[in-house]
């Protein structure tokens, strides 16, 4: 792995209480999240995969453990860590280029620096044209798009993705697979994904991290070569290749096997 440590996490275990006594949704994950990698995580429904990105986010704090962000300990959430979730969260009332200069205003950024750095993601994302439409008025494909800008105008440390292609048809999760990565590698973001499907967490992760029915541990950390070499349209090509089933195949054994 190329790059410099960005994101620790440590001995992080974490109970919830319920009617028949604690229930523990993660059990003792560490990880080591190195800056520029692309880390999606797979494992059953139940696992802890989305507890573990909120607890990155800052949203909850562990039981036990810590998890740090550039040496600091996380304590709560703040624009380093962006948030994707399978619904965009956007502001309806407000217009697509508002809904991204959003953070910015919140933040105190002065309204022509603010809307510059809009107009720079919407055509990252290539919806410069849509600034001044509804959110409403857009697809999902284009909607998760925009919310995708609106986390990258805070210039966040890292981007935590929950499922964020979960609700769109397949060939719509095809192209915003091919966006993503064309973003990713434009910016050169560290991202955490959160997938239930293996083929996705292959073709986009440079490492796939496989948890175990809960409570939840890493049972496995896989290097990914894919998501660095793929270019848009090569798609079904790099899904159908041998090397590509092989590695769908190892991943879904260790599921499977647990």
């Amino acid at each position: 792995m190329a790059g410099r440590p960005i994101l620790g996490i440590d001995d992080v275990v974490m109970e919830y209480a319920s009617r028949d006594g604690p229930v523990t949704a993660l059990e003792r994950v560490s990880l080591a999240i190195v800056e520029g990698d692309f880390v999606c995580v797979v494992g059953p429904s139940g696992c802890g995969k989305t507890t573990l990105l909120r607890i990155i986010a800052g949203f909850v704090a562990p039981t036990r453990g810590e998890v740090r962000l550039d040496e600091r300990r996380i304590l709560g959430p703040d624009h380093q860590r962006g948030v994707v979730f399978q619904q965009p969260a956007l502001y309806p009332w407000l217009t697509v280029q508002a809904n991204v200069e959003f953070g910015p205003k919140m933040r105190g950024v002065p309204a022509g620096r603010r809307r510059e750095v809009a107009e720079h993601y919407l055509r990252m994302v290539k919806l410069l044209d849509f600034r001044t439409k509804a959110t409403w008025e857009l697809s999902g494909g284009m909607q998760q798009r925009v919310a995708i800008a609106r986390v990258l105008a805070n210039d966040p440390r890292i981007l935590l993705m929950d499922e964020p292609f979960g609700a769109l048809d397949a060939l719509t999760r095809e192209h915003m697979q091919d966006e993503l990565l064309r973003i990713w590698k434009e910016t050169k973001k560290t991202v955490f994904f959160i997938t239930h499907s293996v083929e996705e967490a292959c073709y986009l992760g440079t490492r796939i991290v496989v948890m175990s029915p809960r409570p939840g541990r890493v049972l496995a950390d896989v290097d990914a070569p894919f998501s660095r070499h793929a270019s848009n349209g090569d798609s079904r090509a790099v899904k159908s290749s041998r090397d590509f089933v092989a590695l769908r195949e190892r991943v879904l054994e260790l599921i499977w096997v647990e």
